[in-house]
């Protein structure tokens, strides 16, 4: 008997439940990641109309739960744990509005069916989805790809907001395609932070918040969130296609969040859920050397280019530049042999000042 979120979990005894535990055991290329979303013992209409316009952006990999749930995400993990295994979820958000945290929303992410990170958010300002403006754009395509954008420098120096803009490129990346088209990208993700008041620089909160007592450091930032529409040139219209002439169109959902609770997982364990399986790893190692990979899985390479002798090109040479070459050696060559030379004295031809040249009478 194995365990999962705390509960107990039965070994199939025969070939039809073998077959469904076998969907959720480790591969070597896991399936896409689902967002499980479901809701807290209360909530309001602000959550769940944000709940549904995320729910628009993550399709088709998402999944929804109509029952409520009586249990937080900061104060017991077990319950979260097991739906997410049951419902093949590694994603979720979790929304609940109470007195003492209104508008909440949990989102974070499960490695091998534990939680890894979690982030509590508090919706301060919404938009709805509004796809009106989109008449005649491709936009939100069924597998479409969004661009991200994550202005501020706190996005690549804080600690804190790094694992932050981790978990948002994991959150809403979609599907694992090797190989994108352009043309199937036709969203923009844009996230900003900002302070509270909007003057101060922004403070993420602590990370000793489990259970349900307050973090240490509050902090004071804010997520904003907007999602737009691209509109490419066509080769009709006669508009070359360059970044310069792409169109943006807010279509929504717009947010503003409140970074109220946070709770990563530890350098170690982040470490052990970003490992690379081997047969991946066998085949990255034969294929290019000096490969690695950032933060994002990115694999960035190093070239080393050896020395290379320009005259050996394979080039057009002109008639006129070989004769000048040729005859510029010919010339320092005639050159040095003149000057290895002694020179000569020459003689000096003496005239007698008494002698006359004959004069010739006409």
């Amino acid at each position: 008997m194995s365990t999962v979120g705390g509960f107990k979990r039965r070994t199939a005894k025969n070939a039809t439940t073998r077959r469904a535990v076998k969907r959720y055991e480790p591969k070597v290329v896991e399936n896409p990641k689902r967002v499980l979303f479901l809701k807290g013992a209360s909530s309001n209409d602000v959550v769940t109309e944000a709940m549904v316009d995320l729910m628009a952006i993550a399709k088709p990999y998402c999944k929804k739960l109509a029952k409520k749930n009586a249990f937080f995400p900061f104060e017991g993990r077990q319950h979260l744990e097991f739906l997410g295994f049951k419902n093949d979820c590694s994603l979720f958000c979790f929304g609940s509005s109470n007195k003492k945290r209104p508008n909440n929303l949990t989102i974070g992410r499960q490695f091998d069916f534990h939680v890894l990170d979690m982030v509590e958010l508090g919706i301060v300002a919404a938009d709805r989805l509004d796809m009106s403006q989109t008449v005649g754009v491709d936009a939100g395509s069924m597998g479409g790809k969004p661009f991200f954008v994550f202005d501020g420098s706190e996005f690549a120096s804080d600690p804190t907001f790094m694992r932050l803009k981790n978990l948002l490129v994991d959150y809403f990346r979609g599907g694992n395609d090797v190989e994108i088209n352009l043309d199937g990208c036709d969203r923009v993700l844009f996230f900003s932070l900002r302070s509270k008041n909007g003057e101060d620089a922004c403070v993420a909160p602590s990370a000793d918040c489990y259970t349900n007592k307050p973090p240490s450091q509050k902090g004071n930032a804010v997520l904003c969130m907007r999602h737009y529409a691209v509109k490419k040139p066509s080769a009709a219209t006669g508009v070359p296609k360059s970044i310069k002439n792409i169109q943006l169109y807010d279509v929504g959902p717009n947010f503003d969040f409140e970074i109220r609770r946070i709770s990563f997982a530890t350098p170690q364990e982040f470490k052990v859920a970003c490992r690379i399986p081997r047969q991946t790893l066998a085949t990255l190692r034969s294929t290019a050397d000096n490969v690695q990979s950032d933060g994002l899985n990115n694999l960035r390479g190093q070239l080393h280019v050896g020395k290379q002798d320009v005259q050996e090109l394979n080039l057009r040479r002109f008639k006129a530049h070989r004769r000048g070459i040729s005859s510029g050696a010919a010339d320092c060559d005639e050159a040095a042999k003149e000057a290895s030379k002694p020179r000569r004295r020459r003689a000096r031809l003496e005239t007698d000042a008494g002698e006359s040249r004959p004069e010739t009478d006409i």
